[in-house]
């Protein structure tokens, strides 16, 4: 106990501490935001209100919030479903749900190509009613929608298996319908849970780069996300640019970051 409470003990582990965050974290950053603005405001006003930069936004932004609907609706009814119902299969249900946390990105975007692709199993399918879903835009939305779903679900089961089921059995023994269930009795208990899940899908859903990369195809002005033009500007030798647009992320990373704060502060009182 001695040893925690000696100040040679905690000055070592600030310095170490801050050291590995200003090299890993805060250098780089002060780096990409100096690059950004290296030739000056107008410069970075010019790009950032580019033509290719709102339409890359406008998709992000797209995918994004088409992203936090299905995770809403899919996550609450997955995590309903395995805390208050035994079934066959149940625990492989429970498995698949963590499947995009090991899945590669890469392997991900695969997955697609293979389903929905020129010679993939349900691309006659699309063919047939003129859809296109790989190089286009829905392929983005599947993509993040496959990354991001298990994050609602994981925050809100243990929440649901550890408050039980009896308040649910009550109620509607005593005549509540399921909306009446959900809105006056579960939502309540899972709402901070429900609503860290969704911050965290949607910080990876604007964030999102290895899926979206290989089911995109990178067309300009029609399946380019933000992640995607900082990587087309980089690789074009506009660093400046590049970095330009970097900093939209950043900025919505802080905004996330501060919004998940907020809700975990709420559900414990501390900072």
């Amino acid at each position: 106990m001695q040893l925690l409470q000696t100040k040679k003990v905690k000055w070592t582990l600030l310095v170490v501490t801050w050291t590995f965050i200003f090299i890993i974290l805060i250098l780089p950053l002060i780096l990409v935001v100096s690059q950004a603005f290296a030739h000056g405001w107008r410069a970075y006003l010019t790009t950032v209100s580019s033509l290719v930069t709102l339409q890359a936004i406008n998709l992000t932004v797209a995918a994004t919030l088409i992203s936090i609907g299905f995770n809403l609706v899919f996550g609450v009814s997955a995590a309903w479903l395995i805390a208050f119902y035994d079934f066959p299969g149940k625990r492989l249900l429970n498995a698949l749900i963590d499947l995009p946390f090991s899945v590669s990105p890469v392997i991900a975007g695969l997955i697609f190509i293979l389903t929905f692709g020129r010679g993939g199993w349900l691309a006659p399918l699309f063919d047939a009613i003129h859809i296109q879903i790989v190089f286009a835009p829905p392929a983005i939305f599947l993509t993040t929608i496959f990354v991001t779903f298990p994050f609602v679900a994981r925050e809100v089961i243990p929440v649901l298996e550890a408050k039980g089921r009896e308040e649910e059995q009550t109620a509607a023994l005593l005549g509540a319908n399921l909306s009446q269930i959900m809105r006056q009795i579960t939502f309540p208990a899972i709402k901070t849970p429900l609503a860290t899940g969704l911050v965290l899908a949607t910080a990876r859903a604007l964030g999102e780069f290895g899926a979206v990369a290989v089911v995109s195809g990178n067309i300009r002005g029609k399946t380019l996300t933000l992640s995607l033009l900082v990587q087309t500007l980089y690789n074009d030798f506009k660093f400046n640019d590049a970095f330009a647009v970097a900093t939209i992320l950043l900025a919505t990373t802080v905004l996330v970051v501060t919004l998940k704060r907020r809700v975990l502060r709420r559900q414990t009182g501390k900072v």
